[in-house]
């Protein structure tokens, strides 16, 4: 059989996967790269879905023109990064049904609200009684809220609405802002009695923390994280940019160094917050769940040291590209749920209701004997 000659096209072609081997080579050393040390690296994680699937475009082409030691070597670099590649596309996703398959596990829930509102829109009653009926379709057991809206009375009283709704008389509300008439934190409401309670304060910010509740199930104690790390703040003249950007092909000098200045300041303030939060956890004698909105992606560095040693849901029962954030920027997987390895992840299932910037996250758990 003739073999097929290199062609100059095949030369570009090759020039330009070296580049893509590059970035998707640092993107997968994001996960283990502080971005205090190595703030660079942190912006290929951010695209390492992209160098991904740019790869496999790559290994296609040269397998069809039988340049298999190209093709292996590509294999090997996407193998690398094994743990990088099953945090951010699930193979082995079982989803659960709507009733819990055994009422002894725990379903756990995680939804960042974004004050019962669309992204950039009024507050709505409409919104914040779909989201309430999602939520209560979904009966969960322990839910952990962000962005957390609430008033002392009317039909915006949400905790009453949910204590009503959920028949639901255990939670621990947070406010991060408060005023006569209206608050905005973090909330954990559980059917389990909730027998201790806590934060971690991130220092230097505001909107941004973990609070926990210690929940007794049966006769064992768990512990549940609810935290939400570092925002890029993104205000609406930034996304309307992106959008621009995204368009037309026209970046702009200022808008551009003002985004990445504020990726810088988030990438930094969320491995702080981590180190926090990881000092924390092993004070912690119990099992324990941490959950909610990392605001970052499965290959970065934050997401990838707070899952460290614990059962990330996504990686043990999640299917596909398991993208949680319905905004503009970025588009991906940033809401987690993770455990100790005593208790086992059974499903996993991000609901893709288009009400908040995020959609809501689900597992069942079962704690081991």
């Amino acid at each position: 059989m003739k073999k097929k000659r290199i062609t100059l096209f095949d030369k570009l072609v090759f020039g330009v996967a070296i580049l893509l081997a590059i970035g998707m080579f640092m993107g997968i050393r994001a996960g283990v790269s502080d971005p205090r040390e190595h703030m660079i690296i942190a912006f290929f994680g951010l695209a390492y879905p992209f160098f991904l699937f740019a790869n496999i475009l790559v290994l296609i082409y040269w397998a069809l023109r039988a340049k298999w030691v190209v093709v292996i070597l590509t294999v090997v670099l996407i193998g690398y990064g094994g743990h990088s590649l099953i945090a951010t596309f699930g193979f082995f996703g079982k989803k659960g049904a709507l009733q819990k398959e055994d009422v002894k596990l725990i379903r756990m829930m995680t939804y960042n609200v974004h004050n019962f509102t669309p992204y950039g829109e009024k507050i709505s009653l409409l919104t914040k009684e779909k989201m309430l009926d999602l939520v209560a379709t979904q009966m969960p057991d322990v839910i952990c809220f962000q962005e957390f809206y609430t008033r002392k009375k009317g039909p915006f009283d949400i905790i009453d609405s949910l204590k009503t709704l959920l028949n639901i008389k255990y939670y621990y509300f947070e406010p991060t802002m408060t005023s006569e008439k209206e608050s905005i934190g973090m909330a954990i409401f559980s059917r389990y009695p909730i027998k201790n309670i806590g934060k971690i304060e991130f220092p230097n910010v505001r909107g941004n923390e973990s609070i926990f509740a210690d929940i007794q199930v049966n006769n064992k104690l768990v512990r549940v994280y609810n935290v939400h790390l570092q925002s890029i703040s993104f205000g609406k003249e930034d996304y309307t940019y992106l959008d621009q950007v995204t368009k037309d092909m026209d970046p702009q000098v200022t808008s551009s160094k003002r985004i990445l200045r504020m990726l810088k300041g988030a990438f930094k303030k969320r491995s702080e917050q981590v180190d926090l939060m990881k000092a924390h956890m092993k004070t912690c004698e119990t099992p324990y769940i941490i959950a909610g909105d990392f605001n970052d992606t499965p290959a970065s560095y934050v997401v990838r040291k707070m899952t460290d040693s614990l059962n990330n849901a996504f990686i043990k029962k999640g299917q596909g590209f398991g993208k949680t954030y319905n905004g503009k920027f970025p588009n991906f997987q940033i809401d987690y749920i993770a455990t100790t390895k005593d208790i086992e992840v059974v499903n996993y299932q991000i609901i893709e209701a288009r009400l908040s910037d995020h959609f809501p996250v689900r597992s069942d758990l079962r704690l081991k004997e």
